[in-house]
């Protein structure tokens, strides 16, 4: 099996070496444009992303003030009802080239609900939102209501309608930039 291996790798290479002699061009420059295509496809962007959460944590300090600070979730945790937790993904182009067209997106998790305006993220992302499953986006959901006369207007939607938030990235994410992008929920 593996002299077979072998010699098909031979008849391969020996091709190979023909086809240059076949063209006008000289071999050199083939050469050129070969190298140069295994080298693009090597160099590519490489976005690595990492999704945590953390837990809200409200104490009062020594002047008796509220004060907010954030526990690390991790394994298996229990929450309880009414607890925020807050949704981190960074991200970072690891690779040789530019990622173009980075769009991150998030489902708000069963049994939490949205905390309206809390999605923040960084690099200039256009902030979007979904209410049907993330069948579409929108920057502002609206649903119909239908008022005691009958008549039916548009509304913003409630918080417990939201079900995914997407960050798009206009601009592209250079070889070792990074991105991070938060959202909050309070589980029911």
């Amino acid at each position: 099996m593996t002299m077979k291996r072998w010699i098909v790798g031979l008849s391969a290479l020996a091709v190979a070496g023909v086809i240059p002699f076949v063209s006008s061009e000289p071999v050199r420059a083939q050469i050129a444009e070969v190298t140069d295509a295994i080298v693009e496809a090597i160099r590519r962007p490489e976005v690595r992303l990492t999704l945590s959460a953390e837990k809200q944590v409200l104490e009062l300090d020594a002047n008796g003030q509220e004060k907010i600070s954030w526990e690390q979730l991790e394994g298996q945790v229990k929450v309880q009802p009414g607890d925020v937790l807050r949704y981190t993904v960074d991200g970072a182009n690891s690779g040789d080239l530019e990622a173009t067209n980075l769009v991150i997106t998030q489902p708000v998790p069963t049994q939490t609900t949205y905390i309206l305006d809390s999605a923040a993220g960084n690099n200039g992302a256009e902030l979007t939102y979904s209410i049907d499953n993330g069948q579409t986006f929108v920057a502002e959901p609206m649903v119909e209501v239908t008022l005691a006369d009958g008549t039916v207007e548009l509304q913003p939607a409630p918080a417990e309608a939201y079900t995914h938030v997407k960050w798009d990235f206009a601009d592209s994410l250079t070889a070792a930039e990074t991105v991070k992008v938060t959202y909050e929920v309070t589980v029911d």
